[in-house]
């Protein structure tokens, strides 16, 4: 398989990553900085396996260590102003001694804290919650952008110019002390946008680091490349599958895009692709890689944390939603091969498909975490076996190893979970771990492999750089789930939420629509220019309230604002992902947005079938769901039909406003929409195919 990439679009990605996924530039540290901060890296990542898997430690404080060891290394990786250097400087010192000495604080008080926080603070809580709100600001800017703290900052004065604004705005104002010490604790910052962090967000990113030091991303796009390179648009249908597996992984859409675009979008753009459409599709596919099951790009995690819906309950309800909308891209993508001619690539570029699937065990890592969380054990202890089972994949990798032999740590979970259902998770973990081992050494002697102390020499080192990878994966999603965590606390001190869900039902009257298309406004609005889990976290405390006393359900409405929330990344005016992928692309950024839009479009229209129709998210009869699913795929796809303007030819406007009536319809999900979509559909796609063949004849 032929190299795809080259030195100008590694450093395109690298220049897409700085401008719009990132606050600072990253330093290029040396000496024993750099050993410090790398082993840092690494002890981060395992100290939250150790508290999740053996450590019982206090919430709070686990959660303070989060954060601001965290915010640590991100002072000396990112330079606050100007060049980066390759220093860490007095001024990052000072910042890092403040969040190491809250951390103290909060652990030597703990129990006073507890009774005194937002009631009967001393100055000294004071002082370190006002410093550690700083540190948090700080570190979401060099992390994140500004985007987050800014909005972070409004809502902080308005806890103290509260008494001066009229209306629904107006409250009775808060003192320094008050505000901070609520601010900085378990109702802001380390609430549950931080618990969700700190408790399975990490963990899963370190997965996914495990997973990609093991080479499974590598294989996740060789596998992509053999089953889809061959086909009309070949290229982009890979960056359609790869995309998916890149961007379940991350809760950034411009990681997605920097992440899986280096490789896709110079082989799109090779085969034909427009240079604003690939960048589209890379945009399109990527963002929608954080709505895909089981991991969502960590909002899935928020999401069971807010509503104390079970997390397996959550991805299985997003299992369609998601098909409808990778459905829909694949078809702008299929219609924009046929226009543009674009045929697949040649098979001297593609890897063996035979091949390839022998080497299908190295996927054992993910049967294990889905075992686990479908055999009814805790999302922590799926991971965790997730990342063990890992570990063997780069041993048999190190080793040279037949990869079959993986398939025996998947059995012996398999039978374990069905067979011997009075073990714990540590238990069937252990039975997991040890028959791979086991199968690994036997196959070491069949095989007669050399070098077993360099392979397993080899393999602690992978083992370290994937812990510090995960860490480097978590820094922004650690500080912005902090930083939502502030406007959260000041939404709660001032009662604000309560009053703008009370502003919202004023205003949206009877109407569920009118709240709904609001809460659309809201979520895009938010997130514009900031990661989506924070601008889910912010959007769920302020719009879902107003929604669910409407009557809506809980899991629908929450789904309905993650849904928007992640879509904001390539909605313009600030379109973050699809200007990250014009960068890569070499495309005008504004063309490459409303393109992506395009190809997006099904998820701006599949969210309002959460609310009119749960069988969507497979909650009904088993009749209910299979017809609302075949219809919204069918709608779905009339709809990305209707936009291309592509079928057996060009399209008529007037065959094209008619597949659109009917995608509406059909979407709408309910019996009576269905027919007369199904009927419109059915009397268009005819008459088109009659008048096509006249035309040839």
């Amino acid at each position: 398989m032929t190299d795809r990439t080259d030195p100008e679009h590694t450093d395109a990605a690298t220049e897409a990553a700085t401008k719009f996924d990132f606050g600072a530039a990253t330093r290029d540290l040396t000496g024993w900085q750099k050993a410090l901060i790398a082993a840092l890296c690494v002890a981060y990542t395992a100290f939250h396996l150790v508290v999740l898997n053996a450590v019982a430690l206090d919430a709070w404080v686990f959660r303070a260590i989060h954060v601001n060891l965290a915010a640590v290394i991100v002072f000396a990786l990112y330079a606050p102003f100007g060049r980066p250097g390759n220093r860490i400087t007095l001024f990052d010192y000072g910042l890092s001694a403040a969040a190491l000495a809250a951390v103290a604080y909060i652990w030597w008080t703990l129990d006073a804290l507890i009774m005194r926080t937002g009631v009967l603070m001393t100055t000294p809580d004071i002082i370190v919650a006002t410093l550690g709100i700083i540190v948090v600001i700080e570190f979401t800017r060099r992390s994140s952008g500004l985007a987050l703290p800014v909005l972070a900052a409004v809502f902080m004065a308005y806890g103290f110019i509260g008494p001066w604004l009229p209306g629904i705005l107006y409250h009775r104002g808060f003192g320094l002390g008050e505000f901070t010490t609520f601010v900085y604790s378990m109702e802001g910052v380390f609430g549950i946008a931080t618990a969700a962090a700190a408790l399975y967000i990490v963990l899963f990113v370190t997965f996914a680091a495990f997973l990609q030091a093991s080479g499974v991303g590598e294989y996740f796009m060789n596998l992509a490349f053999a089953a889809f390179g061959r086909m009309r648009g070949g290229p982009a249908k890979v960056s359609l599958f790869g995309s998916v597996l890149f961007g379940m992984i991350s809760g950034s859409g411009v990681a997605n895009v920097v992440a899986s675009g280096t490789f896709t979008i110079p082989v799109m753009k090779r085969g034909g692709y427009k240079a604003s459409s690939a960048g589209a599709i890379e945009a399109a596919a990527s963002t929608g890689g954080q709505l895909t099951p089981p991991i969502m790009g960590a909002g899935a995690f928020i999401m069971a944390e807010v509503t104390g819906i079970p997390y397996t309950t959550i991805i299985v309800a997003a299992i369609v939603p998601c098909l409808l909308y990778y459905l829909a891209v694949y078809t702008h993508i299929d219609l924009e091969a046929r226009k543009r001619g674009i045929e697949g690539l040649p098979a001297s570029e593609l890897p063996d498909l035979k091949a390839l699937l022998k080497d299908g065990c190295v996927l054992a890592p993910l049967g294990v975490l889905i075992t686990y969380l479908f055999a009814g054990y805790s999302v922590i202890a799926a991971g965790s076996w997730g990342i063990a089972t890992s570990v063997l994949v780069m041993l048999q990798r190190r080793l040279g190893l037949d990869t079959r032999l993986l398939i025996v740590p998947f059995l012996s979970v398999l039978l374990s979970v069905n067979l011997v259902s009075g073990l714990s998770a540590n238990e069937h973990g252990f039975v997991a771990v040890i028959a791979g081992l086991v199968a690994l050494g036997i196959g070491a002697l069949v095989q007669r492999a050399s070098g077993l102390g360099a392979a397993v020499k080899g393999t602690i080192g992978d083992i370290g750089g994937a812990l510090a990878l995960g860490t480097r994966q978590c820094l922004q999603l650690a500080a912005v789930c902090a930083c939502a965590g502030i406007v959260v606390g000041v939404i709660g001190l001032t009662g604000l939420g309560g009053r703008f869900s009370a502003l919202l039902l004023g205003v949206a009257g009877e109407s569920q629509f009118l709240a709904l298309v609001f809460a659309m406004i809201i979520a895009l609005i938010l997130g514009m220019g900031m990661p989506t889990t924070a601008a889910y976290a912010i959007a769920a405390s302020v719009i879902a309230p107003a929604l669910q006393r409407m009557g809506l359900p809980v899991l629908a409405t929450h789904l309905f604002i993650f849904y928007f929330a992640v879509i904001s990344t390539i909605t313009p005016p600030i379109a973050l992902s699809a200007f990250a992928g014009a960068a890569l692309a070499g495309a005008p950024p504004w063309e490459t947005a409303f393109k992506a839009v395009r190809f997006g479009l099904a998820a701006f229209i599949v969210p309002f079938l959460f609310i009119q129709n749960q069988a969507v998210l497979l909650d009904g009869s088993t009749v209910e769901i299979v017809r609302t699913c075949l219809t919204a795929a069918a709608g779905v796809w009339a709809l990305a039909t209707a936009s291309e303007g592509w079928f057996l030819g060009r399209l008529p406007v007037l065959f094209r406003a008619g597949l659109g009536i009917a995608a509406i319809l059909l979407i709408a999900g309910d019996p009576t929409t269905d027919l007369i979509g199904l009927i419109l559909g059915a009397a268009c796609i005819g008459l088109r195919t009659a008048t096509a063949r006249r035309a040839t004849a």
